[in-house]
Order: C-alpha cells, then sequence, then structure tokens
C-alpha cells in the first residue's frame, strides 16, 4: 500500500468514526434535548424583542398620532390663511385683469396714434428731404453765373468786378514823362486862316522875327451828298406806241438810286455797330441836313443785297472751314418772330461762318462744314456733332464751369475739387508747351492723375449718392469717364485745343447784335442776316486796310435789283418780314 492509499483509508476512517458518534448521540436523544434548549432560548430572546418593539411602536405611534394632529391643525390654519390669499389674489387678479383689459385698450390707442405719428414723421421727413432738395436745386440755380455754368455774364445780377491783377506803380494816370509822343496826322488844309499878328509884337523891338510860320489844324468832317445824274434823249416809238431811250447802267434803275458809299454806310451802322434803323436813318438825315431820307424799309433790304452779291466770300470761307484739320463748332439761339430757331457757328481763327436754322440737332448740320467735315471737331458736348468728323474735343472751359457748380453745390465731395485742379494745370501746361506737343512722360502721368480721379467720383459717388433733385454733379462724372479721350485729346494733338472759346466770342458777337437791335420777322432775314456776318467777320478779322472801303465794293457789284418800294418816302416801306427797332 502506497502512502496515498494510507491517507485515504485514514480519512475514511476518522470519517466514520465520527458519523458513529453522531448516530450514537441522536439514538441516545442528547442532541434533541440540547436542540430543544437552544430554541427555547432564541424564542424567549425574539419574545423579548418583540415586546421590546411592539413598546416602542406604541410610544412612536402616540407621537406620531399627536404630531400628526398638530401638523393638521397647522395645515388647517395654512389652508384658511391659503384661502384668504387665494381670495385675495382672485381679486387681485381681477383687478389686474381690469386693468390690463384698459392698458390693452390703451395701448391699442396708442399704437394707432403711434402709426399715425410715424406715418406723419415719414411723410414729414419726406417733404423735408424733398425740400432740400429743392432747396439745393433752386440754390444752384440761383448761383449759376458766368464762372459756373453757360450763363453770359451780361445777365448776371450783381456779379463781380473784374479785378485788376496788375501792382500799382503810383503813377498819374495817361501819358508819363519820357515816353515817345503820338501826335495826331497832320492832314492837307481845305481852308487856310491867317491870323493877324498882335500889335505888340510888331511895336516892341524885343521881339524878332524868326521866319516860321506857327501852324495848328482843326479837324472836321462834313457829309454831303455826292450826285451823279445820268441823262439820255428820249424818243418816242411810233410803231409801240411809247417812249423809249438809251439803256442806263445797269445799278441805276429807279428815278433816285444810292451807290455803294451810302449803301456800306448805312449796312455797317445797322449790322455792325447795332444801330437800329430808326436811328440809322436818323443820324444819316441829321449829318446831311436833311438831304438824305432813306428810309427803312432801304435799309433792312440792305442785308439781303449783301448777301446775294458776297457769294464768293461765301463760297471761300466754306471751303476755308472744310480744307482745315480742327474746327469749331457750337450753336445759339436766335427768335424769330417769337419763336426759337438756332444759328450754327463754325470757325478755325482764319474762317467764320453763320448758318440759320429752323432745328437743332442732325436737321441743323446739314448744309454746314459739319456735314461733310473730315478733321478734329471741338464743341461743348453737343450729341449731334458725334455723328460728324474724325475725332472729338470737349470744351474743357464749360467742364471747369460744372465742376464749380459742384463744389458749391456737393460741399461734402473731394473729386470736384481735385478735377478742377488738374484741368487747370493741364490746360496751363498745353499753353506753354513747344510747337511739337508736351512729352509723352507727362501726358502719361495727367492721364493716370484724370482715371484716379474718377475712380474716386465713383467711390464717393457709392457712398453718397446724389439727389434726385442736384444731378448735375454726377452727370458730370459719369461724362468724363465715358467719354475720356474726348477731354483728353488736346494733349496729344498740338492742333487741337482745349476749349471752344473761339465759337464762344464769335457767337457773343451775335447774340449783342440780336439782343440790341433787332427783331427778326421772318426766317429768310435771319440766313441773310448770318450771312453778312460771315463775311463782315472775315473782312474785320482778315488783312483788309479799310472795312468800309471792302463793304462798298461788295455793293458796287453787278447783282439783282433790291428794290423794296417804288417811293422810297412811303411810311409802308418796311417789308413785312422784318422790323427792327
Amino acid at each position: 500500500m502506497n502512502d496515498q492509499q494510507y491517507f485515504l483509508t485514514t480519512s475514511l476512517s476518522y470519517r466514520l468514526r465520527a458519523a458513529q458518534q453522531e448516530r450514537s448521540s441522536f439514538r441516545s436523544g442528547d442532541v434533541y434535548v440540547k436542540l430543544r434548549t437552544d430554541y427555547e432560548g432564541i424564542i424567549r430572546g425574539l419574545n423579548l424583542t418583540i415586546k421590546k418593539l411592539r413598546q416602542e411602536r406604541d410610544a412612536v405611534s402616540f407621537s406620531r398620532k399627536e404630531i400628526t394632529r398638530q401638523w393638521m391643525d397647522v395645515l388647517e390654519d395654512v389652508q384658511k390663511e391659503h384661502e384668504k390669499e387665494v381670495h385675495r389674489l382672485k381679486k387681485v387678479i381681477t383687478e389686474l385683469l381690469d386693468i390690463t383689459a384698459s392698458r390693452k385698450k390703451r395701448n391699442a390707442e396708442l399704437d394707432e396714434k403711434r402709426k399715425a405719428a410715424r406715418k406723419d414723421y415719414y411723410e414729414t421727413a419726406t417733404e423735408l428731404e424733398d425740400a432740400k432738395g429743392l432747396i439745393v436745386k433752386l440754390t444752384a440755380q440761383v448761383n449759376h453765373d458766368y464762372e459756373n455754368s453757360s450763363l453770359p455774364s451780361s445777365k448776371c445780377i450783381n456779379r463781380k468786378k473784374i479785378t485788376n491783377n496788375r501792382e500799382k506803380s503810383g503813377k498819374k494816370p495817361g501819358a508819363q514823362a519820357g515816353h515817345p509822343h503820338h501826335p495826331r496826322k497832320a492832314m492837307k488844309p481845305d481852308k487856310v486862316v491867317e491870323i493877324q499878328t498882335e500889335e505888340r509884337f510888331k511895336e516892341d523891338p524885343r521881339y524878332v522875327p524868326t521866319g516860321n510860320t506857327v501852324s495848328r489844324q482843326v479837324v472836321g468832317i462834313c457829309a454831303v451828298p455826292v450826285v451823279t445824274e445820268y441823262r439820255t434823249e428820249e424818243f418816242y416809238d411810233k410803231k409801240k406806241g411809247r417812249n423809249v431811250h438809251s439803256a442806263f447802267p445797269g445799278q441805276v434803275t429807279d428815278d433816285v438810286n444810292y451807290d455803294g458809299s451810302l449803301k456800306a454806310f448805312l449796312f455797317l451802322l445797322n449790322s455792325r455797330c447795332n444801330v437800329s434803323l430808326e436811328k440809322t436813318a436818323r443820324f444819316v438825315s441829321d449829318i446831311t441836313d436833311g438831304a438824305l431820307s432813306p428810309c427803312t424799309g432801304m435799309i433792312n433790304g440792305l442785308c439781303r443785297e449783301f448777301s446775294s452779291k458776297s457769294r464768293q466770300e461765301q463760297d471761300n470761307l466754306f471751303k476755308a472751314l472744310l480744307d482745315a484739320p480742327v474746327m469749331h463748332v457750337d450753336g445759339t439761339a436766335a427768335r424769330v418772330n417769337g419763336s426759337n430757331n438756332n444759328v450754327v457757328v463754325c470757325s478755325n481763327g482764319a474762317a467764320t461762318m453763320y448758318f440759320a436754322r429752323e432745328h437743332k440737332g442732325h436737321a441743323g448740320i446739314t448744309d454746314t462744314p459739319v456735314e461733310t467735315f473730315g478733321g478734329i471737331l471741338i464743341h461743348d458736348h453737343e450729341a449731334c456733332f458725334y455723328s460728324y468728323g474724325s475725332d472729338h474735343q470737349e470744351c474743357l472751359v464749360h467742364i471747369e464751369r460744372y465742376l464749380r457748380d459742384s463744389i458749391e453745390n456737393e460741399k461734402g465731395l473731394t473729386w470736384n475739387r481735385q478735377m478742377l485742379e488738374l484741368i487747370q494745370e493741364m490746360i496751363h501746361e498745353n499753353n506753354i508747351a513747344p510747337a511739337e506737343g508736351m512729352a509723352e512722360e507727362k501726358i502719361a502721368g495727367f492721364e493716370a492723375r484724370y482715371d484716379a480721379i474718377v475712380q474716386t467720383a465713383a467711390e464717393e459717388y457709392e457712398d453718397d449718392p446724389p439727389s434726385e433733385y442736384y444731378r448735375d454733379g454726377y452727370n458730370l462724372y459719369r461724362r468724363m469717364a465715358e467719354y475720356r479721350h474726348n477731354h483728353l485729346l488736346f494733349l496729344s494733338n498740338p492742333l487741337v485745343e482745349p476749349d471752344n472759346n473761339l465759337c464762344e466770342r464769335k457767337a457773343r458777337i451775335l447774340k449783342g447784335k440780336i439782343n440790341q437791335a433787332i427783331s427778326l420777322r421772318s426766317f429768310e432775314q435771319l440766313t441773310y442776316f448770318c450771312e453778312c456776318f460771315s463775311v463782315l467777320d472775315h473782312f474785320a478779322s482778315g488783312n483788309m486796310d479799310n472795312l468800309y472801303r471792302s463793304v462798298k465794293e461788295v455793293f458796287e457789284r453787278p447783282g439783282p435789283v433790291m428794290s423794296v418800294s417804288k417811293d422810297p418816302g412811303s411810311a409802308d416801306t418796311i417789308p413785312s418780314e422784318c422790323k427792327a427797332g
């Protein structure tokens, strides 16, 4: 037997002995007695514990009932207080509901009033904004003058005095000591008056004759008619039964005719010097002591006669305008019998022509040099002119005026002042530039500054849009951005001037004549008047020795007979198409 079997056998024997002893105890009953004794002891302990717990339970139950009773009393009091508070709160709530209802009603009324007030406010604000815009518009109109608009200075009220920037020398006005004397030209005398020597020079030996004669002249004028009378023998034609005679010269058509000298004098006095028809006739009558009394109808007809006899000069002027590389063009208004008409002015400095037209636009361009001109046109942004010519230059003097107007009415912007300074600088540089023009670098610098200022204008108008009452500044910005090339053309072309002042000056002469002396009654008379003005301007601005002599030569040319009345002295010799005053 090995060790494992030994230990197993020993363990089983011990266990067997224990089981036998436990069986013997159960057989004898000692175990049962001991178990019962232990059980009864446990029962007694548990009963005591139960009794103690019951006592504690009864004590706790009494305390709980007392506490419950007290809590019920408290709850009853609280309930009563709660009911009183609920009643009070219901009353308050009722009152609050009433107040709320009244407040809602009041709020509704106030809301309606607020809406009405807001509506009134917006209406008032709109009206105020409109009023402010209207004020700006009216202020701009009132402030328009010859410096910031196309309004002529003669129509400006309280215009500023032109300042004299010359430094004062302190000398008295008039001839200055040391300057050469410019005496009046001595003339050949028609009459000599000998002055008797005073007796004091003859008797006093202190006076010795020098052998010289001192002379002084008094020059005057005398207007006397010079009459040339043509005579021829008259015959009776027995075959035709009427009197006949030899033919008179072409200009001798009436019993009394006026030659070119008198016609030129009357014509220049009326058309060139802006003297009315009646005053012209009266002046000639006065200086001739009534020997000549030309009628106003004859004087008025001189314009038509001069126009018809100066066709050659007009054709030459027309050709000279077409042959020029650059031409200035402008338009001005002329009233004929109460209606507006238009006069187109074309000039290149050497030649100027005026064209009467009933309408503006393309209809007014017809039959003028502009219609077939192939060079560069300088004008004041007349839209229809852009359809003619090869290129265009805007008048920057007008742009300067519009910029000054924008500066006065858009004080919060900066682009307008910058552009005005740039244009003035460009014009100054152009005036002092050599004949071949400005340098390319300077031109590029001016163009870059121009573009930068236009961009500044775009940003400023985006932040502060223009009002509907004053959009001139905004429109000017859009125009300068769109027509950039036409505002800067003069920089790269030395033949182009930066302004249209030439046509402005030429048109001002016509406006002065129309506004001061005449009232046109027909469009034909305006046409004659413009044609005469074209030739007169050519004679006056050309190298003519004597304007009067040039006009006289035109009137002495053969041409159509311009007779307005058989009786020169009749009162109804003024044609119905034109009366001047």
